[in-house]
């Protein structure tokens, strides 16, 4: 009897040091959750100054004064096409020609859809393959007779495919997001006042992530949620946040730099 319990106990001795063995010896994942978190930021910093963008363009292309062309400026490299479609309302909530001093309330139809190209903060070559449709409800706000500010809050929903090249490692991520715009204020005049003094932008996105190399790959799913609360500084830089760390955000250019 002694014997027989043993050798089991030997048998599982061995096949405890087999298993242990093919554990120790399976190649490691080539997923780096710090990289994959950087990378979700550029990609969702990038979408994010896209909104604020296309919030000044939806104001210029209904006839108010903002700062910007009614053509969207490209970085080089890019391919983006945009359509629009608005309705204009009065104070009573009655729908009004666009571009007078009627309108009190616009609401925006727009999308997208184009590739992106670009350096990411990590040096890897970023190019962006995005779709996006939005709708965009701006207000006017009024003291004493007089415009003072403008107000936008909105919705974007869109599947993009980002892909990072490095040196060693490609790492690809088909994303399906949802923006939500919330209470974005922008003070007049605009033409000194080119970007937002309050509200917030939030970005919920799920991820299928591959990090490929010239002998294998690997693949993971996330979800994140990304935020920017406005003030930006004069230069355009604002927080950007993502899983309890903070990034610097260009509205500007759209780079994401610094996260920690």
């Amino acid at each position: 009897m002694r014997s027989r319990i043993a050798v089991r106990l030997a048998v599982a001795a061995g096949m405890a040091g087999l298993w242990a063995c093919s554990e120790s010896t399976s190649p490691a994942s080539l997923v780096d959750q710090t990289t994959l978190t950087t990378d979700v930021a550029s990609s969702a910093g990038d979408a994010i100054a896209t909104d604020v963008f296309a919030l000044n363009v939806n104001e210029a292309t209904a006839g108010l004064t903002a700062p910007i062309a009614a053509t969207p400026a490209s970085v080089s490299g890019d391919s983006i096409i945009w359509t629009r479609s608005r309705t204009c309302f009065d104070s009573t909530g009655t729908s009004t020609p666009c571009g007078t001093t009627l309108v009190r309330k616009a609401v925006t139809h727009w999308s997208f859809t184009g590739i992106r190209n670009d350096t990411a903060a990590n040096g890897a070559v970023f190019t962006g393959d995005i779709t996006r449709v939005a709708d965009d409800t701006l207000f006017r706000n009024y003291t004493s007779g007089t415009e003072t500010s403008r107000t936008h809050d909105g919705v974007a929903v869109g599947s993009d495919t980002s892909s990072f090249v490095g040196p060693n490692v490609t790492r690809t991520y088909d994303e399906a997001g949802s923006d939500s715009v919330d209470a974005v204020t922008y003070n007049l005049p605009r033409v000194t006042n080119p970007l937002p003094i309050s509200g917030k932008i939030i970005r919920n996105v799920s991820v299928h992530a591959t990090f490929k190399s010239a002998t294998r790959s690997s693949t993971t799913d996330v979800v994140k949620r990304i935020e920017v609360d406005f003030p930006p500084d004069n230069q355009g830089n604002v927080v950007l946040k993502i899983d309890g760390k903070t990034c610097n955000l260009n509205l500007y250019n759209r780079h994401v730099s610094n996260c920690q």
